[in-house]
């Protein structure tokens, strides 16, 4: 089970993620990971982070995994372009089957489509 973050680039995901043993306590939640960060300092080495760095990080969707221990659950936070495969699929990414995991609609993560103010 895996904490952190992840961005949907054409039809793959980049991810950033630590086992839940390994994330950082923020509030009730444990998690990991920084948007900005993560595209701030990867340096692309295959065509789909190249691409990924064509653009601000807040271009493509995005979302994140956190860990609430006192509910024994998980939150997904996904932005409104991920469709129910893709949640799916993030899922299996953070090996989280079988587990409590609600999704959720998050106004942090808006991509470049859903965002009607974005400007890049």
């Amino acid at each position: 089970m895996n904490v952190g973050i992840f961005f949907k680039v054409a039809n793959d995901f980049l991810i950033d993620a630590v086992p839940v043993e390994e994330s950082e306590p923020y509030g009730d939640a444990l998690q990991y990971g920084g948007h900005y960060d993560f595209h701030e300092f990867l340096d692309p080495t295959v065509p789909l982070e190249r691409r990924f760095k064509a653009h601000d990080y807040d271009y493509y969707p995005r979302g994140r995994v956190v860990f609430f221990p006192k509910l024994n659950a998980f939150n997904l936070y996904a932005d409104p372009c991920m469709t129910p495969d893709d949640i799916n699929r993030i899922i299996d990414l953070f090996s989280l089957d079988g587990q409590a995991v609600e999704v959720t609609a998050d106004k942090h993560y808006r991509c470049s489509r859903c965002n009607r103010s974005y400007f890049e």
